[in-house]
């Protein structure tokens, strides 16, 4: 520590600390080495450089390195840093989480990272739109926006307003992004303006199950492959990238269950199967392919999307508004129809909050009519024995 001199210039060290902003004098024994070329072969020069710095560094006057990084940082720097990490890159959602950054970088790309505010955070949300990327035929820059940020070249095709759910998503993503440039790994910010914007409640909760007539109707008209994946969604509720992630040595049919490591929130849950999903895993197991572990293929291959398949059947059986996630919800209210307890339920349909498992659970009318005939019944079989008259004091004397 101090001034010290090599073969091209003198340097001067001092132990500092760095608190994201400025650079200090340490204390005795903490702190890290900063080293300065003050650019002189003359010592008394150098001499005075060292004061310089040394009252610069008392005074709290000289700029953390990383302060001066983070301040030049753009935001789509940071998006490719982001998309880079490790953590983000195991996201089961990581294409989906790929996708919305792309979004946000269509609008906030060449803005520093450091001077977003939580107005521009406001003004993407009013603004979003969706267009479809494209090639810019000037240019060639890939971009999703009304006008190529590169060369300025304007699109004469018109885009759609996206949802309040897909812009909550994005701003779920944006969120997080900043939540990691703020942490004490990257500090390259010291709050977080997504948090200052509020994401209103977009509304659009579902309580559509698949009637009794409407599953007939699907198991006579859909696919087989598409049916087995379906018998297991409607009695047991996972998730359709759970089940298209599935692979052999998590199926136990010996103890009939299977176990599911991909899961949306991370955790891995063993579900239990009916007699009717131990019929498909026992077909499935049949008709297995060496190539891969994977429980759900179509012609040989793995299965990466039941969309088409389930549309067609949804189209010949002539049932309207039935999405394949619907059958979580039926699942959900199957198993409240049968007398499972709610921790017992959730444990096999995979909700971490009851608030979230009470979302899925569709009451109909049928239900409520069949309360009505419970409260009967049960008004029917109590007795009501009438108080016994309190013995006369004449009784009493006797």
């Amino acid at each position: 520590m101090g001034l010290t001199k090599r073969r091209d210039s003198y340097y001067v060290e001092f132990v500092v600390l760095d608190d994201g902003k400025y650079l200090r004098l340490a204390p005795k024994g903490i702190g890290k080495l900063k080293r300065w070329k003050v650019g002189s072969r003359h010592r008394g020069y150098a001499k005075d450089q060292e004061a310089i710095i040394k009252t610069k560094l008392l005074a709290g006057q000289i700029v953390s390195p990383a302060f001066e990084r983070a301040q030049a940082l753009t935001f789509r720097e940071w998006a490719d840093t982001y998309l880079s990490l490790e953590e983000v890159r195991k996201l089961t959602t990581y294409e989906d989480r790929k996708l919305k950054v792309s979004h946000l970088v269509d609008f906030f790309g060449d803005l520093q990272l450091v001077s977003i505010r939580p107005d521009d955070i406001a003004a993407y949300r009013n603004q979003r739109v969706r267009y479809t990327r494209m090639n810019c035929p000037s240019c060639g820059h890939s971009f999703g926006r009304a006008t190529c940020p590169t060369c300025g070249w304007k699109r004469t095709d018109r885009p759609q307003a996206a949802s309040m759910q897909t812009i909550n998503h994005d701003h779920t993503a944006l969120t997080h992004m900043f939540n990691v440039a703020r942490s004490t790994r990257f500090q390259l910010i010291h709050d977080n303006p997504a948090t200052h914007v509020e994401k209103p409640n977009p509304k659009n909760e579902r309580d559509r199950i698949a009637s009794l007539e409407e599953w007939e109707q699907l198991k006579t008209y859909a696919a087989p492959h598409l049916l087995r994946l379906l018998i297991i969604a409607q009695n047991l509720g996972p998730r359709r990238g759970e089940l298209l992630k599935l692979e052999w040595p998590d199926v136990d049919l010996r103890r009939r269950e299977f176990t599911l490591r991909q899961t949306k929130n991370g955790e891995t849950r063993v579900v239990p199967m009916t007699q009717a999903v131990y019929a498909v895993f026992s077909e499935l197991w049949e008709e297995r392919s060496l190539d891969t572990h994977r429980v759900f293929l179509y012609k040989g291959k793995p299965w990466k999307n039941p969309r088409t398949a389930f549309t067609a059947a949804c189209r010949r059986a002539g049932i309207r508004n039935l999405r394949l996630h619907d059958f979580r919800h039926t699942a959900t209210t199957n198993l409240r129809r049968a007398g499972v307890d709610t921790m017992t339920a959730m444990k096999i349909v995979g909700h971490k909050s009851e608030q979230m498992h009470r979302r899925y659970n569709s009451i109909e009318p049928a239900d409520l009519h069949k309360a009505a005939l419970m409260l009967e019944t049960y008004a029917g079989n109590t007795l009501i024995t009438p108080d016994e008259k309190p013995t006369s004091d004449k009784s009493i004397s006797r």
